[in-house]
């Protein structure tokens, strides 16, 4: 079967849902206050294939970063469509979570509504939320009172220029590590646990606890070489979690912790919070993450739309050229980079399940 990619939230939420009912998928929703960016309705959506008292389940998560989305929903729609029923080893089941941020899918940002990078934000506020003092000399640059070529260009050369002073990876950690204190900043964790987040609690508790063995597969983009699906796995470096990872998916596990992956080492992450979530499991978390563009070109695209969203009009021609810029960011609507971006998830899937099912629990 040829399997697309949709072209929006709205087309890729209704592919999703006709997938997984065809299947027989016992389906929930968590339906979001807001509409989306074409007037539609925006939901967290929840497929569950297998039974519900499995001890074994891998977890498909969509869109965390939601323009993201884009890839995460079309490798989830491909799988539910390739789905044969009868097909998933014995006491194993599946769960796919489809659009966790679905204001950032439908509205083609990184972040959700109220400007949080959700995966920066699910951190035990009451205990304070992680410091990032090195963002506070960079947040001032990051909006200009226009946003012109000239301005571009300045935050660009201010940012090089930090970055020299800082050396590379202090300095890409103070930028996308993760701020709790500027809402109207970049990588902003928010001071609570936003509505996507405490969605994801519920459904944890809802089908997880009878789990044994969890397999998390969060679908990410905007990292890396392009067309290049690196598995980035945040469990701690001597952890029985990471020895599995590495186990079922091989030379494409990367530890942040051991300085091996693009990423920095980051707080408040969503596939990690099932550690927490799911105390009785054991839980083996990877991000997919596909590369698309230069590192520079995705950033320059996070600079544009925050400013865009905090002193710009998002609805204009140059809050239009921004969206499809933000777009072209984090999916490469080329055919080459579709087919080797499906292939690749759609094996690893298959590789955790296979993962899963040779793992004695």
């Amino acid at each position: 079967m040829a399997h697309s990619f949709p072209s929006n939230y709205e087309e890729a939420r209704q592919s999703f849902l006709k997938a997984a009912n065809s299947v027989s998928a016992e389906m929930d929703v968590c339906l979001h206050s807001e509409k989306g960016f074409q007037g539609e309705d925006m939901a967290i959506d929840v497929a569950w294939l297998g039974a519900r008292d499995a001890s074994k389940v891998l977890v498909a998560i969509s869109a965390t970063h939601g323009v993201e989305g884009l890839y995460g929903s079309g490798c989830q729609t491909a799988w539910l469509q390739e789905f044969k029923q009868g097909s998933l080893p014995a006491d194993t089941a599946v769960m796919v979570i489809h659009a966790l941020n679905p204001y950032g899918f439908s509205w083609l940002r990184r972040v959700n509504e109220d400007n949080m990078d959700i995966n920066r934000n699910h951190v035990n506020f009451e205990a304070g939320p992680p410091a990032n003092e090195s963002y506070e000399d960079i947040h001032a640059w990051l909006l200009p009172d226009e946003w012109t070529p000239a301005s571009q260009l300045n935050l660009q050369e201010q940012i090089m220029v930090y970055l020299g002073q800082k050396g590379i990876r202090a300095g890409t950690r103070a930028v996308t590590g993760g701020q709790y204190r500027h809402a109207d900043g970049i990588f902003y964790g928010g001071t609570q646990l936003c509505w996507s987040n405490r969605q994801l609690n519920k459904l944890a508790q809802k089908y997880l606890q009878n789990a044994k063995l969890i397999a998390v597969l969060d679908h990410h983009t905007g990292l890396g070489p392009s067309g290049h699906t690196e598995l980035i796995c945040r469990h701690p470096v001597d952890s029985p979690s990471l020895a599995l990872a590495r186990q079922w998916w091989g030379a494409d596990v990367t530890s942040p912790a051991s300085g091996e992956s693009a990423s920095e080492v980051i707080d408040g992450n969503v596939r990690m919070a099932f550690v927490h979530l799911c105390p009785q499991a054991t839980v083996v978390s990877i991000a997919m993450e596909v590369g698309t563009q230069a590192q520079t070109q995705v950033m320059a695209a996070l600079f544009a739309d925050n400013w865009l969203y905090q002193k710009g009009e998002p609805q204009s021609p140059q809050g239009l050229a921004i969206r499809q810029q933000v777009r072209d960011a984090f999916f490469v609507d080329t055919p080459e980079w579709r087919e080797k971006a499906m292939a690749r998830g759609l094996v690893i899937w298959q590789d955790g399940l296979t993962g899963m099912h040779n793992t004695k629990v």
